[in-house]
């Protein structure tokens, strides 16, 4: 089983140390040249939570250009990146998906929802799965990446209730690299477990420069994280998209008494790409919260203030 991992960043290197193997060469995808350099010296290096795990650079292939995925598909190819690189992405390998889809299944490991539109004109729903992590990598060097926080097993699955067989050998793949991994058949509402989480901690914390704890510390912050998981919950309602709770009440058990304490020293990727001048994932999240609001006719008033404030700081940026 030959994978291939689209993006090198925290994610995409803490995936690929976790699955790569001596007997197999696997393919790295991406195009920052420092990355690049850095990997070819020195391979990949995962520390943190789940011990140390190092993978030397003649187990690793570096490509900057999605072509090379056809000299030799691999079964898997896992995108790693931000979601708003995902319509570039579709984009580039709409061209290649006679050579690949065939053969090669797509696994989404991004933020957000509806990263799968811009892949289903061309790729089959039948090749097409999402991974949900709720996994926390810090990435102090180019070609190194900390675990700092995991809340629970990367789950797999699909969204479109496909055959999920082919995901066993995937999830076991992972655990024997030492990330813990399910399949599951409830993808949709998985997914939506994590929007709920991310959309509650990660606009709040980029745009007040606070950790995932200290917002629910403070009494005022914690108001408004339970207010969004309300204003989602009732999105959610609207659309008649089931989730693991029955309300957004159990949600908010289960969200500071369990999921909030082992991740509560983790600082959100939104804030990180605030102050590093990127992007953020501010559409995939509250904005598709948004859109799927409008849609049905649910009003958003918190989350669509914390997302336009996001967006503003964006444009803020040099």
């Amino acid at each position: 089983m030959r994978f291939a991992i689209w993006g090198m960043g925290a994610v995409g290197i803490g995936l690929a140390s976790t699955l790569a193997r001596a007997e197999e060469r696997l393919l790295l995808l991406g195009r920052d040249p420092e990355t690049h350099e850095a990997i070819a010296r020195h391979g990949l290096r995962r520390t943190g939570l789940f011990g140390e795990r190092l993978v030397p650079p003649d187990q690793l292939r570096l490509e900057t250009h999605p072509t090379a995925l056809v000299d030799d598909p691999p079964d898997w190819l896992l995108v790693c990146t931000k979601a708003f690189a995902t319509e570039s992405i579709a984009q580039a390998l709409a061209p290649l998906a006679p050579a690949l889809g065939a053969r090669t299944r797509l696994l989404l490991c991004q933020n957000g929802w509806g990263n799968e539109e811009p892949f289903r004109p061309f790729w089959p729903e039948s090749q097409l799965f999402h991974a949900r992590v709720i996994t926390g990598f810090r990435r102090p060097r180019p070609h190194e990446v900390e675990i700092t926080a995991h809340a629970s097993p990367i789950a797999l699955g699909s969204i479109f209730g496909q055959d999920i067989r082919s995901l066993e050998a995937v999830a076991a793949r992972l655990a024997a690299g030492g990330l813990p991994a399910q399949t599951t058949r409830e993808m949709r509402g998985v997914l939506w477990g994590k929007m709920l989480y991310n959309c509650a901690l990660n606009p709040l914390g980029a745009l007040a420069g606070r950790r995932y704890g200290e917002l629910t510390e403070d009494a005022t912050t914690r108001t408004l994280v339970d207010e969004v998981i309300r204003e989602i919950f009732r999105v959610l309602e609207a659309a008649q998209i089931p989730v693991e709770w029955s309300s957004a009440e159990a949600y908010l058990e289960t969200f500071h008494a369990d999921l909030i304490p082992p991740t509560a020293a983790h600082e959100s990727s939104m804030l990180q790409d605030l102050h590093a001048g990127r992007p953020t994932e501010i559409e995939a999240l509250c904005g598709a919260v948004e859109r799927l609001g409008q849609a049905f006719g649910a009003e958003t008033p918190i989350v669509s203030a914390l997302a336009t404030l996001v967006r503003q700081a964006e444009r803020r940026q040099p």
